[in-house]
């Protein structure tokens, strides 16, 4: 298959890599083999191959990173026990810290995602050391999810400083939902602007600053119920990968059948498309 990693954005993958990691870095890739039924209640696994090769890719890059795959439905007893309930599902792990991400992790999510790899094997940590000392004393562990799409300009950001809050603390247990390739999952979730974040069993829309999301995370592990007062909840609709293209396609016909950027195709410096940390 066609490689779903740009060359320039390899390129940018493996210099990031080469400068950062300090450990070793696993990653585990799940996914399973689709039977060809449609099934009501279940979005099937889109981009499993794509996110196959995307990890293959990376792993080549560096001699600290292992890759291991593993199948769903035939490892579905370690699937239970490592949390992992749907396919494509890539978990990064490294330092005793781990960020599972479910889904494609490709256009503006890359950056991050490459990043967040650097993270976990001893990269420098951004995060302030008021926020590291916060994270340190949680008196229980916190479950965090995150709903994104390439199609947004604020999941890349808070994508990158949940894997910074999950690289400090091993309590904070970290999962990132691409839900554009799941609208079935999106529908029955509700859904419908972006970011979307659990925090336990509670429900925020909208951006986060560092301090705030970290805030939030030692209330809930104090069972605080009042919510954290953000300085903005921006937030967008959400979109699903066929209501893109649809967007695309209309954009270009407005244009007069102008090949133009359509939803989450911007691209970073070079045109790789792949935001690399410490570049401007």
């Amino acid at each position: 298959m066609m490689s779903p990693m740009p060359r320039e954005a390899r390129a940018d993958v493996a210099e990031y890599l080469a400068r950062s990691l300090g450990g070793r870095v696993g990653l585990d890739v799940w996914t399973r083999a689709e039977s060809g039924l449609v099934l009501p209640d279940r979005d099937t696994c889109t981009h499993c191959d794509e996110v196959v090769e995307s990890a293959r890719e990376i792993a080549t890059t560096h001699d600290a990173i292992a890759l291991t795959r593993y199948d769903l439905d035939r490892h579905a007893s370690r699937a239970e026990e490592a949390g992992v309930e749907r396919a494509p599902t890539t978990v990064i792990r490294g330092g005793g810290r781990s960020v599972r991400f479910v889904g494609l992790w490709s256009g503006p999510l890359l950056g991050p995602f490459v990043t967040i790899i650097g993270l976990m094997g001893g990269a420098a940590r951004p995060l302030p050391p008021e926020s590291r000392e916060a994270l340190e004393a949680l008196p229980h562990s916190v479950d965090v999810e995150l709903a994104v799409t390439p199609f947004d300009p604020i999941s890349p950001q808070l994508l990158l400083l949940l894997g910074a809050i999950a690289a400090e603390a091993a309590s904070v247990n970290v999962t990132v939902t691409e839900y554009a390739e799941f609208p079935k999952l999106a529908a029955r979730r509700s859904v419908v602007e972006l970011p979307t974040l659990w925090i336990g069993e509670r429900r925020y829309a909208g951006v986060w600053r560092d301090d705030e999301l970290v805030e939030q995370i030692a209330r809930e592990a104090a069972d605080n119920e009042e919510p954290v007062i953000r300085e903005s909840t921006l937030s967008v609709p959400y979109l699903s990968e066929e209501q893109a293209r649809q967007l695309a396609q209309q954009m270009r016909a407005e244009q007069g059948g102008q090949p133009g950027l359509g939803p989450g195709t911007e691209t970073g410096p070079g045109g790789s498309g792949l935001i690399v940390p410490g570049r401007g």
